[in-house]
Formats: structure tokens, sequence, C-alpha cells
């Protein structure tokens, strides 16, 4: 028994040592178990808030979206894509201070993607911009475009801000980019920044300037066609320069292409005319563009009072008879022949075109409307088109 001492003894000292290492690892699994739990439970939790979040902004209830994201930036602070939402957020709320506090926070951050630093720059300058900081804003945008040039959000930004600040130059030049990295064109908006530069070319004063600016008007109408007030002053300044059948030309090509808004040129063309001496060529014109399917009933209104001032009411009324036909519900028109018939004591045909008027303007007002939404019609539904709910349309 004696001799067998030291063998029960290592025995037992190994048996106490494998049930040390039994316990430690049963106690590093257990542990290691119950992290796995919380973590996962932290992350189910995590998506809870997370999908809370987004099916309150699909139902455009912002106030508790926010505060579903704000749980999740709670138990996950790294998470950058919640974060931006976040800020966003608060900016379409007009908290545009706590916005730029948290995109401020995801850019100071060590170890930062590229894409997420970019991503949040955006956002700042989005934060600049609604808040009315427009220098920071400008930089905002710079930033992001140093790191991605063809970056078309950051530029189609920059360009407003270029804009708002009259920048017409620098705002040509990003239009110009945005539309070589995205393929899309906007002739009305190039054009019209060629015009304001333009303009401050003719604050010049030199001839040259003013020779700029006249070709910078023309090149304004060749990228679109049917712009106004490019025909407009490219006429005034050839009107300036003595070039009036050029000027005549002009507005001419503004009467085809945009035959509406043709009455805001009609003084200009009419002092091109008068220069050459040529009053029946006016006249000419006129009755042409008066006649034309397309004529405005302020164009007509214009070459009524044209007659009318020489006397020549007879014409002046037919003019605004003609008018009353072809734009039933036009007031000005029918108030205008009304007044010409009532100083000429010709009453009953005065009253004759006022019933027509308003005859015709009762026959397109709205019978019905509805108490919940305001939704206006006229015939009654029972249903409303505009909210959905029944028996709601009341009598106007």
């Amino acid at each position: 028994m004696a001799n067998d001492l030291p063998y029960l003894i290592g025995w037992a000292a190994l048996a106490v040592t494998v049930s040390a290492v039994i316990f430690r690892s049963a106690y590093r699994l257990g542990r290691d178990a119950e992290a796995r739990y919380h973590e996962k439970l932290e992350e189910h939790r995590e998506s809870a808030f997370y999908y809370r979040g987004l099916n309150y902004l699909l139902s455009d209830e912002q106030d508790k979206a926010i505060e579903e994201f704000v749980k999740v930036v709670r138990i996950n602070s790294e998470t950058v894509e919640i974060h931006l939402s976040l800020g966003n957020l608060f900016r379409s709320r007009g908290e545009v201070g706590r916005a730029i506090r948290i995109h401020q926070n995801i850019i100071a951050r060590p170890n930062l993607t590229t894409a997420h630093r970019t991503s949040a720059l955006y956002e700042l300058a989005e934060d600049y911009r609604q808040g009315g900081f427009v220098d920071r804003a400008v930089e905002a945008c710079r930033q992001v475009l140093s790191v991605d040039p063809d970056h078309s959000r950051t530029l189609a930004s920059l360009l407003m801000l270029h804009e708002s600040e009259g920048r017409w130059d620098m705002a040509l030049q990003v239009l110009q980019r945005h539309k070589k990295v995205t393929g899309n064109q906007d002739p009305r908006r190039e054009a019209h920044l060629l015009l304001r530069i333009g303009q401050e070319q003719v604050e010049g004063g030199t001839p040259e300037d003013e020779e700029s600016a006249i070709d910078r008007y023309r090149s304004a109408v060749r990228i679109f066609p049917g712009c106004v007030e490019g025909y407009r002053l490219l006429g005034e300044a050839q009107l300036q320069h003595g070039q009036t059948s050029a000027a005549i030309k002009s507005f001419a090509t503004l009467q085809k292409t945009r035959p509406t808004h043709f009455f805001l040129v009609v003084d200009s063309l009419l002092r091109a005319y008068t220069d050459q001496g040529d009053t029946e060529g006016f006249e000419k014109f006129m009755v042409k563009a008066v006649n034309g399917p397309s004529a405005s009933t302020r164009l007509i209104s214009l070459w009524s009072r044209y007659l009318e001032e020489r006397e020549r009411y007879d014409e002046a009324i037919d003019v605004l008879r003609i008018g009353t036909r072809q734009h039933p519900g036009a007031v000005g028109v029918a108030k205008q022949l009304i007044l010409m018939l009532s100083r000429m004591n010709r009453w009953q045909e005065a009253v004759g075109v006022s019933q027509r008027c308003l005859d015709h303007q009762l026959s397109r007002q709205p019978v019905f409307q509805c108490t919940q939404c305001g939704f206006k019609a006229q015939d009654i539904y029972w249903k409303c088109p505009q909210c959905h709910q029944w028996d709601n349309m009341e009598p106007l």
C-alpha cells in the first residue's frame, strides 16, 4: 500500500488538473455562448429598430423614424449609414444644425472609407446649402469633387450654389461638366446662363464687351431655339447698333418659335419698323400674327389698343370680337371690348359680350368641394377621388 501511495497521488493530481481544465473550458464556453447570445440579441434589436425606422420613413412619419434610428445609433455607434440617414432626416425637418454636427462627426472618424467620407461630405454640403452657408457649401462640394470629380449630385448642387450667387461663368462651367458626366442635356438652363453672362458683359461698356455679349445671345438661341429672352436681348442689341433689319428678323423668328410669348417684343418690333419708316410693314406683320392659331390674348389686346389709339375703333372692335370667339374665357379681352362698346354707347352688344364671358366662366367653375381634403369638382363624388372619404362633398 505504501508503494502505491505516490502512484495514487499522481493520479489524483492529474485528475484535479484535468478537472480544472474542463471547468475552465466549460466556463469559457458558457461565457462565450452567453456573449454570443447577447451579441445576437443586440443585433436583433438593432435590426428591429432599423426596419421600424424604415417603415416610419415610408409612412412619412419622420419623428417616429428618427426615434428608431437614434436607438440603432445607441446600440451601434459605428454604423455610418444610419448616422447619414439620421443627419438627412434632421435636415429634412429643418434642424440643419443637428444635421451638420452629425455629418461633421462622421467625417472626423479615423479609418473612414473613401466612399463613406465622400457621402458624408456631400451631405454636409447639402446641410450648408439648406442652411444658407453658401461659402461652406461650395468648399464642401469642392472637397467631394477633389476625391470624385464625376460625382453628379455634387455637380448639381454646386451648379445651384453658383446660380444663387450670380456666378454665371462658374455655373456654366459646372453645367458643362455635369452634362459630360451624366449625358443629360439642359438647353434651357445653358441658354439662360449664356444670357446672364452676356448681360454682365454689356455692363462693361466697351465695344468688345458688347460684341461678345451679342455672340452669347446668338449662342443662347442656337442652343435653345425657343429662348424668348434670348431673341429679345439679341433684337434689342441689334436695334441699339442700328441693325434694324437684323432686329426684325430676330423678333420674327421668336414669333415663329414661341408665338405665345411674341407679345413681349411687340413694342421693340414697332420701334424697329418705325426706324425703317415702314409702319405699314409693322401692321401687316401684326395682322398675320394676331390671326395666327397661337395668338395669345395679350397680343390681341396690344394690337387692339394700337388700333384704338389711332382712332380705328371698328378695326379694334373686330379684333377683340375675334379674340372673344377664340378665347371665350379671356376676361381681359372681354373687359376691353365691353369698355370700347360702352364708350360708343353700344350697350346691348356690351351686355351680350359680358353675358357670354360670365356663362363660360361659370361653366368651368367647380360646384362641389370635399370638406375633408378640399378637392373640387363640377360633379358630385360620393367617394372623394383624392382622400377617398365617403360623403364629404358639399356644394360651393
